[in-house]
């Protein structure tokens, strides 16, 4: 049976109990023992607004599908786990600062953390493993169907127009093979296109991404997609094709 409660914290056992948290700060409790879940593999992992570990399994996510009262936890689970895992790391600030000298000895006071160790292309590997991902989703997939890379990033770049996301600029910009092959495969770009963290998202002229405002429109377009699946019904082809996708997530998990 499943009760509810308002508590967070990590997952444990107690009383012949499982509970485990989502982000909605609700307690799930299973009362029989037999059901104890036999996967725990992580499907999200992070810490909470207070620093504590939050770490929902495999068979937790099995459970919440189970039932369409669980649809915003359920929601808010996938962006944890795309957000911490892709993404969050782009978003970190330190203070820390030191001077830095350039051509012709000219000297700039910059952040560490943003001159040493941001990469655009780190940034660009991370958003194309993610999109394909997105693209899973929308469409139900367990996996890039062979032969359909480059219409899984085409899927997202369109649904980028629904959410009004600038994502859509790339539609039709031969980004698959020039951008994604490219860095996954060989770490390089192809066709000219070049990747910065300065000037504006895309410089069709000069083939110029611009990796740093890439991943703030993906973490809006994930943002996107979890709040559509929010405000959608639990029948909807959005819902149908979602528990599909994290039903295929949970079997391979098991594999």
């Amino acid at each position: 049976m499943r009760t509810s409660g308002t508590l967070l914290g990590l997952q444990y056992f107690s009383n012949s109990k499982c509970f485990f948290a989502c982000k909605c700060h609700t307690w799930y409790t299973t009362e029989n023992s037999t059901l104890y879940p036999k996967n725990m593999t992580s499907f999200a992992r992070y810490f909470d607004e207070n620093k504590k570990l939050v770490n929902v399994s495999m068979d937790d996510v099995e459970a919440l599908i189970a039932n369409q009262e669980n649809k915003e936890d359920i929601a808010d689970l996938i962006y944890c786990r795309y957000y911490e895992r892709y993404l969050k790391i782009f978003f970190y600030e330190s203070k820390e600062t030191t001077t830095y000298q350039y051509d012709k000895g000219v000297e700039y006071k910059k952040n560490i953390f943003n001159t040493e160790y941001k990469n655009g292309f780190v940034i660009m590997a991370s958003c194309c493993l993610l999109i394909e991902t997105l693209s899973a989703f929308i469409e139900g997939d367990n996996e890039t169907p062979k032969g359909e890379g480059r219409q899984s990033f085409e899927t997202v770049f369109d649904k980028a127009k629904k959410y009004k996301n600038r994502l859509q600029e790339f539609s039709k910009q031969n980004f698959y093979k020039a951008v994604r092959c490219g860095i996954l495969h060989q770490g390089e770009t192809y066709k000219s296109f070049k990747i910065r963290r300065t000037g504006d998202l895309f410089n069709k002229t000069e083939s110029a991404i611009n990796a740093a405002l890439f991943a703030k429109e993906l973490k809006a377009f994930l943002k996107g997609y979890v709040n559509e699946l929010k405000s959608s019904k639990w029948d909807s082809e959005a819902w149908d094709n979602c528990r599909v996708k994290l039903r295929h997530i949970i079997n391979n998990s098991r594999l």
